[in-house]
């Protein structure tokens, strides 16, 4: 039997490097009134598939083709997403192993809103936005 069930994927916001504290992000957190982004960044990415117990989420941007792509990440992963125009995209290791800041895996920068994608062993995609606003000017 063929797999044509598309995963499910999510980012949803999360701890800061600490692990202590999911940061007020003001937008999408109280008392923040907007809705929508999260100013800090911080995002668990989650993703699930009813045939493959571990699909592979990427991170990507607007306007990249896919051509750049971030991981494979595993679901429940943690990130830090810094949308910076005009820079270089990049992927670093963030955290550490001897202290408390190893909440957080990755910190990744991409120079328009990032895209988190997922894929199956079947091939089959889904894709979402978590919204990251670029830096205040």
């Amino acid at each position: 039997m063929k797999d044509i069930t598309d995963p499910v994927v999510e980012c949803i916001e999360s701890v800061n490097p600490h692990g202590k504290t999911i940061p007020p992000a003001g937008s999408t957190t109280l008392p923040g009134p907007k809705g929508g982004k999260n100013e800090d960044g911080f995002y668990e990415l989650l993703a699930e598939d009813n045939c493959d117990p571990e699909p592979d989420i990427y991170v990507t941007y607007v306007g990249s083709g896919n051509s750049m792509l971030f991981g494979p990440f595993t679901s429940g992963t943690v990130v830090k997403i810094t949308q910076a125009p005009g820079a270089t995209p990049s992927a670093k290791k963030m955290g550490s192993s001897n202290g408390q800041a190893g909440a957080v895996s990755y910190h990744i920068t991409v120079p328009d809103d990032p895209i988190v994608w997922v894929v199956d062993d079947s091939g089959n995609r889904a894709w979402t936005e978590c919204f990251v606003p670029p830096p205040p000017k």
